[in-house]
C-alpha cells in the first residue's frame, strides 16, 4: 500500500517509472505513464534556454557528481556562477563554466537570448531553494538524499519519444551504497533548477529535462535516472545539416580544444561564415565557438 501511495505521487511529478523492466542491450525499454506521448508535441526550446538548462544539469552531473546547485552555484550581480571553491570532479567543470557562461555572450538573440537566460537561472536558483525548504518543513519524505552521480550511458535514444537522446547516470549514496526506489525518485527533486516541474511546485516546464528512472545501462541493484537535453547541446559535436558549411541550431559549437575554430558554417539566417571564437572579447564563454 505504501508503494502504491508513492506511485501516485511520482505520478503526479511527472516522473516516468521504468525500474525493473526487462531491456534488450541498448535497446528502447516498456514504460509506466504515458509522459512520453505528452512531451512529444511540447518540445519548445524557448530561444534556446531550456536546452541550455538541460546541457547544465549533464555538465554538473558528470563534472561535480551530484546536482546540489543551490550549494555549488552562487547569484552575485544578477547572474549565476559556479560557487569558488565547489570541488571539480572532471574537467576543472569546464563545461558547466562555459555553459553558466551563456549568460554572457549570445552569437544570435533570435535563436538564443543571454538576458532572458540569465534571468532564468537566477529565479531558477530561488525556485529550487523554495522547493528544498517547503518540503523541508512540510514533506521531508520528498526530500532528495546526499547522493553522488556517474554517467553510466548516452547519449542513447530510449524510445520513449522525448526531446533528444538520454545520459544516464547512476545514482548511489555518498559511501557508495545503492538508493533505495523512493529515494531514486526523490532525487528528481533537485532537477527544480532546471526547469523540472515537481509536483507543481512553479519549477517551469523544461520537457528537455523529462527525468526517467531507467535500467538501460543501469548496473544490476542499482538506480540510475536519465534526462534527455537536446542532440549536440552537450558534446563536443552538434546536430548539423549535409554539407561542407553545416547549420548549429544555437549558431554555437561547445569545442573546448578549438578543433573546428574557423571551421567553415552556415547561420541560422543562412549566412555563410566560419567559427570563432569570443574568449578574448567574453572570456566566460570559453569551451564553445560561434557562427556569427
Amino acid at each position: 500500500m505504501l508503494k502504491q501511495m508513492m506511485a501516485v505521487g511520482l505520478m503526479g511529478m511527472g516522473i516516468v517509472m521504468a525500474q525493473g523492466c526487462a531491456v534488450e542491450p541498448g535497446g528502447a525499454e516498456e514504460q509506466t505513464g504515458n509522459i512520453a506521448d505528452e512531451l512529444s508535441s511540447t518540445c519548445n526550446s524557448a530561444q534556446g534556454i531550456n536546452t541550455t538548462k538541460a546541457s547544465l544539469a549533464v555538465a554538473m552531473g558528470i563534472e561535480l557528481g551530484r546536482w546540489d546547485t543551490v550549494n555549488d552555484l552562487v547569484v552575485t550581480n544578477n547572474k549565476v556562477y559556479l560557487k569558488s571553491g565547489v570541488t571539480c570532479l572532471k574537467n576543472n567543470c569546464a563545461n558547466t563554466k562555459a555553459i553558466l557562461g551563456q549568460q554572457d555572450f549570445t552569437a544570435d538573440q533570435n535563436v538564443f537570448q543571454n538576458g532572458s537566460y540569465s534571468s532564468d537561472l537566477v529565479s531558477s536558483f530561488g525556485r529550487q531553494t523554495n522547493l528544498l525548504v517547503n518540503y523541508k518543513q512540510n514533506t521531508p519524505q520528498y526530500l532528495p538524499p546526499a547522493h553522488k552521480l556517474t554517467l553510466v550511458g548516452g547519449p542513447k535514444d530510449l524510445g520513449v519519444g522525448a526531446c533528444g537522446p538520454h545520459y544516464i547516470f547512476q545514482v548511489d549514496h555518498l559511501d557508495g551504497t545503492p538508493l533505495s526506489w523512493w529515494e531514486g525518485m526523490t532525487i528528481a527533486n533537485t532537477l527544480c533548477y532546471f526547469g523540472f516541474n515537481a509536483l507543481g511546485q512553479g519549477c517551469g516546464s523544461n520537457p528537455f529535462i523529462a527525468p526517467t528512472i531507467t535500467t538501460n545501462s543501469c548496473p544490476t541493484g542499482r538506480t540510475c535516472l536519465a534526462i534527455d537535453p537536446a542532440d549536440g547541446d552537450n558534446g563536443t559535436t552538434t546536430t548539423t545539416t549535409a554539407g561542407s558549411a553545416p547549420v548549429y541550431p544555437q549558431n554555437r559549437l561547445y569545442d573546448p580544444g578549438n578543433l573546428n575554430l574557423n571551421a567553415p558554417c552556415t547561420t541560422t539566417s543562412g549566412k555563410v561564415t566560419k567559427l570563432v571564437s569570443k574568449c578574448t572579447a567574453a572570456p566566460s564563454t570559453c569551451g564553445y565557438l560561434y557562427c556569427m
